[in-house]
C-alpha cells in the first residue's frame, strides 16, 4: 500500500511539471525549505544582498546572516541556474539558524550547490552545511555534523546528500561553519532541504532527488539507485503463515514455495541432491586463507545447518599455499536459482569469523556476479561492529568488461547480530533488490546487472582484513541456520 501510495504521488509530481505548476518536495517531516528560486523569501536590501532568508517548511526556521558580515552579505543572482535564481556566498558569510529539534533522532539533509570558476579559491574545505550542537567538538564528530565542499576549483551543479541517526538538529548553519569565522563558502547555493526523519524507502528517495534534479537540472547522484534503513526497525511484522515470507503475510506478492530450494534442516544429513560442501576436490575455492575450507565443519543436527569455524592444525600439503591453523565451511546448492524471495532464520556465529548467506556464480568467465544477503562479523574487536548487518553486490566480469564493480552498505542493528536467530530476506526481481530483517526493509536497491541465476550459499571465512583476526578463545564458534525458503513471485 505504501509503495503504491509513493508511486502515485510521483507520477502526480511528474504531472505538474507538465501541467506547468510549481513542483514540491515532500512534506512530511520538513523542517527547513531554503528555496533560491522563490524570491518571496527572501528579505534584500538595495544590491539584492540577503540578512533574512525565510524557511518554506511552515516551521518558521527562517536564517540570518551572522552579524560581522557587513557588505559580504551573500547576494541573489536572477537567472542563474536552469532559468532560476541562486544565492551566492563569497566566503566571507554564511546563515545561522537555531535549535530545529533538540533531542537526538533521525536528520536527512539535501543541498544543490555548485561554484563557478570566478569563484574558486578559499580554503580547501567549506561548509554548505553545518549542525553543532556541542561546541566544543568539532563538527565531523557526532552528535555534530556537517556537508563539505573539499576543493577550491570550480565544480558543476551538485546535490549533496547526509543521512544520520541520533543526533539533534541545530544550531545550525548554511554556507558556514557554525563556529568561528572559517569554512565559510565560495559558490553558489540553490536549494537546501533539512527532513527530521530518514526517507523511509527508496521510491522516497528518489521523488525527492527528481524534484531537486528537474528543478535544477543537475544530475541525479548515484546513491540514489539504492536506500538504507537509518536507525531501527519499528514493529516487525507477525508472522501468521509460515508458508509465506515474513515481510509479506498478506501474500500481495503471489508467492509459490519453491520446494526444490528449500530446505528445514530436519534430517540427520545434508540432502546431497541439493547441497554440496565444498572438500578440496575440482574447482572447488579451498577458503580464504588461512582458514580451510573443510567438510566435517558442516553438519545437520537439531534442526539446523551448522558451520563451524575453529581452530585446527593442517596437513603441510596446505601450509604450504598459506592454509594454518584455522578450518571452516562453505555450503552451497549444487543447482542455480533464478529471482524469488529467500529468507533464512539464521544465527550468525559469535566470533569474528565470517557469517555469509549470499548467491554466486562465477562459473562463465564473461559472467560472474554475486549478492550478498549478509556478511556478519559476530564478535570483532570493535563493538559497534557487531551491530552491522553488511549488504553487497558483486560484478566480476561482464561481457564487456573484468571490471570488479561493488555496491553495498550496512544496516546497524540495536542488537548484537550473534546474540540470537532473526529472520533475514532477500527479495531479487529484474528491476530490484531488496533486503529485509525481521520481515522489515533495511535495504532497496536498482538491479543493473543480476539477470541469471546463482547458487545460494553459506559459509564462514577468515576475514582479517575486515572484521579482524578471531579470538582463539571464541572457538570453536558455530553460524547456525534454521531454514532456508525461496519463493517464486507471480509480479
Amino acid at each position: 500500500m505504501l509503495r503504491s501510495f509513493l508511486l502515485l504521488a510521483l507520477l502526480a509530481s511528474v504531472a505538474s511539471y507538465a501541467l506547468g505548476a510549481t513542483p514540491h518536495p515532500l512534506a512530511t517531516g520538513l523542517v527547513l525549505w531554503l528555496d533560491a528560486a522563490d524570491a518571496s523569501t527572501m528579505k534584500l536590501d538595495a544590491q539584492n544582498r540577503l540578512p533574512l532568508w525565510h524557511d518554506k517548511s511552515g516551521k518558521s526556521n527562517d536564517v540570518t546572516v551572522d552579524d560581522a558580515a557587513g557588505a559580504s552579505l551573500p547576494q541573489r543572482v536572477a537567472n542563474a541556474m536552469n532559468g532560476h535564481s541562486v544565492v551566492r556566498f563569497g566566503g566571507a558569510s554564511g546563515f545561522l539558524g537555531k535549535t530545529i529539534r533538540a533531542a537526538k533522532g533521525p536528520v536527512t539533509v539535501l543541498i544543490v550547490s555548485r561554484r563557478l570558476t570566478d569563484q574558486a579559491g578559499g580554503k580547501a574545505w567549506q561548509r554548505l552545511f553545518s549542525s553543532r550542537p556541542q561546541i566544543a567538538d568539532n563538527d565531523n564528530v557526532a552528535p555534530n555534523f556537517g556537508i563539505s565542499v573539499q576543493q577550491t576549483t570550480a565544480y558543476e551543479p551538485t546535490i549533496s546528500f547526509l543521512e544520520l541517526n541520533d543526533v539533534p538538529i541545530g544550531p545550525y548553519a548554511v554556507g558556514r561553519n557554525v563556529v568561528g569565522s572559517s569554512e565559510h563558502l565560495r559558490g553558489d547555493i540553490a536549494e537546501v532541504l533539512v527532513y527530521d526523519r530518514p526517507l523511509v524507502s527508496q521510491e522516497e528517495r528518489q521523488r525527492v532527488f527528481q524534484y531537486l534534479a528537474d528543478k535544477w537540472a543537475v544530475a541525479i547522484p548515484t546513491l540514489a539507485n539504492s536506500w538504507t534503513r537509518i536507525g531501527p526497525l519499528g514493529t516487525p511484522p507477525k508472522q501468521t503463515n509460515v508458508n509465506l515470507p515474513l515481510s509479506d503475510q498478506a501474500n500481495v506478492g503471489q508467492w509459490i514455495l519453491d520446494t526444490k530450494f528449500s530446505d528445514d534442516f530436519n534430517g540427520a544429513a545434508l540432502n546431497a541432491k541439493r547441497w554440496h560442501v565444498n572438500d578440496g576436490s575440482g574447482s572447488d575455492s579451498l577458503g580464504r586463507k588461512p582458514a580451510l575450507f573443510t567438510p566435517n565443519n558442516a553438519t545437520v543436527s537439531n534442526g539446523n545447518l551448522n558451520i563451524v569455524f575453529r581452530k585446527e592444525t593442517l596437513p603441510e600439503k596446505y601450509v604450504r599455499p598459506g592454509y594454518k591453523d584455522y578450518t571452516s565451511a562453505m555450503v552451497r546448492t549444487i543447482e542455480r536459482s533464478s529471482y524469488g524471495y529467500y529468507e533464512a532464520r539464521a544465527k550468525p556465529m559469535n566470533s569474528a569469523g565470517s557469517s555469509a548467506f549470499w548467491l554466486a556464480w562465477t562459473g562463465l568467465a564473461d559472467n560472474a556476479t554475486e549478492i550478498d544477503i549478509f556478511e556478519i562479523g559476530g564478535k570483532t574487536k570493535n563493538a559497534a561492529f557487531d551491530h552491522l548487518y553488511n549488504m553487497n553486490t558483486h560484478v566480476w566480469a561482464t561481457p564487456q568488461s573484468t571490471e570488479h564493480l561493488r555496491d553495498g552498505s550496512s544496516w546497524v542493528s540495536p542488537w548484537r547480530l550473534a546474540s540470537a536467530f532473526h529472520v533475514y530476506g532477500f527479495d531479487w526481481q529484474p528491476d530490484t533488490l531488496r533486503w529485509y530483517v525481521d520481515g522489515v526493509l533495511v535495504r532497496e536497491a536498482k538491479n543493473t546487472h543480476w539477470f541469471f541465476p546463482m547458487q545460494i550459499n553459506f559459509d564462514s571465512e577468515a576475514m582479517w582484513d575486515w572484521f579482524g583476526i578471531v579470538d582463539d578463545a571464541d572457538l570453536p564458534s558455530t553460524f547456525r541456520v534454521d531454514y532456508i525458503k525461496v519463493w517464486r513471485g507471480g509480479r
